[in-house]
């Protein structure tokens, strides 16, 4: 990045007036095709970054058609936690963007380096995002961790099995703005019982509560909600979704379902399966989720796509690995290639009675990998056995095994929040 250009913040306290929010945000439209920021949109961006205490990186410029001093390319950015067996640390990439008319120019690589410093020197080992291009985050150390399933469900043929788990209590339909006052706590306890959730943000809640929807440009006048509630009266589950019109199969989209137990989900899958007229459901459904399992006919779940959901970096090595959770004891020397620094090296990754430490050495590596690769292991969503089928893991058969066992999960990692 050369000298034209100047890495800065944008703090959160900067005046609702000020020019450069307007500026800030029609970066990423642009970057994304959308549509400029709108004078209902960007009081909402306002309010969920200063809500998440987010960091607001950008790099400015000045040149002709630009007014003075002006972001060319934007970096925002949260701390937050992802469960992989505890609560970690994990910096939360919620958008990345550089005006076209100043790419190939240093300013992401920039960027990248350092906010991804800033949030390790913080104490943040982790960092994830998701990625609108499958070829760009990989050089800096990315990879996806976690999968997303799109799926077609034929309501037609929905049957639970008779032994599928199904909660007690009822299903009830809401209104958004009745179950918004619930929706923190169910989200919370779905990320403690699942490895590989992200914790919610501010902007989850504005959309999954129906108070902002961009499509309408102020609160959501399609967003339906679906809530299970416990024999006791609280709720314990819900399911989002809008029906999608009259044109054949009549169609219902199921935005996001969470629960904290299977049979919760599977009861709430019922009572979509059964609303008035709708044939088919569209849903995305994450690793290891119960539903097609518990069916009579398996195939009334019909899997169009596959498509990668978080995308995970090691920021730091020793700390990531003090807390994760290990289902199995063991100890591997792994050589990493780290383009960034943060985890070059050799290190002794070891794991008694489910605690895990990660300690620098100089012995010779029994398996290399790219941090890339390390990241793609890291919540057990994928083998060492396929990564190094595919050349992107080297060492000993039996080496290679033994990072296999190490870092697999008996539960699959599963993530409902976006950003």
């Amino acid at each position: 990045m050369d000298a034209r250009y100047r890495h800065e913040i944008l703090p959160l306290d900067t005046p609702d007036d000020d020019p450069r929010w307007r500026a800030y945000v029609d970066i990423f439209s642009a970057v994304f095709l959308d549509s400029r920021a709108s004078d209902e949109g960007l009081p909402v961006f306002r309010e969920h970054r200063r809500a998440d205490e987010a960091r607001l990186a950008m790099v400015t410029t000045e040149g002709p058609g630009l007014d003075g001093r002006a972001p060319v390319a934007g970096f925002n950015w949260t701390r937050s936690t992802i469960n992989c067996g505890t609560q970690v640390p994990v910096m939360i990439i919620n958008t990345i963007g550089v005006l076209p008319s100043h790419r190939r120019r240093g300013l992401l690589k920039s960027m990248m380096g350092t906010e991804l410093g800033a949030a390790a020197a913080d104490g943040v080992p982790l960092a994830v995002l998701t990625a609108s291009e499958a070829t760009i985050y990989g050089r800096f150390g990315f990879a996806p961790a976690t999968q997303s399933l799109d799926v077609e469900i034929a309501t037609g043929r929905f049957a639970l099995r008779d032994d599928a788990p199904t909660a007690g209590g009822t299903v009830e339909f809401l209104t958004p703005s009745a179950f918004a006052p619930h929706w923190r706590r169910v989200a919370d306890a779905f990320q403690d019982r699942r490895r590989g959730a992200v914790t919610q943000q501010h902007m989850n809640y504005l959309v999954e509560s129906g108070e902002w929807s961009s499509a309408d440009q102020g609160p959501s006048r399609s967003l339906r909600v679906a809530a299970h509630f416990d024999d006791a009266g609280t709720l314990d589950g819900f399911a989002l979704f809008r029906h999608k019109g009259w044109s054949e199969p009549v169609t219902s989209e199921v935005v996001q379902l969470t629960a904290p137990s299977p049979a919760v989900e599977l009861s709430l899958w019922r009572a979509l399966a059964d609303l008035d007229l709708v044939e088919r459901l569209t849903a995305q459904l994450q690793p290891g989720n119960v539903l097609p399992h518990a069916l009579r006919d398996p195939r009334a779940v019909k899997f169009t796509g596959l498509g990668d959901n978080v995308w995970l970096r090691v920021l730091d090595l020793p700390a990531a690995a003090a807390g994760r959770a290990f289902d199995a004891d063991g100890a591997v020397r792994i050589g990493i290639d780290d383009p960034l620094g943060f985890c070059a090296g050799t290190w002794e990754l070891r794991a008694v009675d489910g605690v895990g430490t990660a300690t620098a050495g100089t012995d010779p590596a029994e398996v290399s990998l790219g941090a890339d690769a390390l990241a793609q292991l890291w919540l057990g969503g994928t083998t060492a056995w396929e990564l190094a089928a595919a050349g992107r893991i080297t060492g000993a058969p039996e080496a290679v095994a033994r990072l296999g066992r190490l870092l697999r999960w008996d539960t699959a990692p599963a993530n409902r929040a976006e950003f």
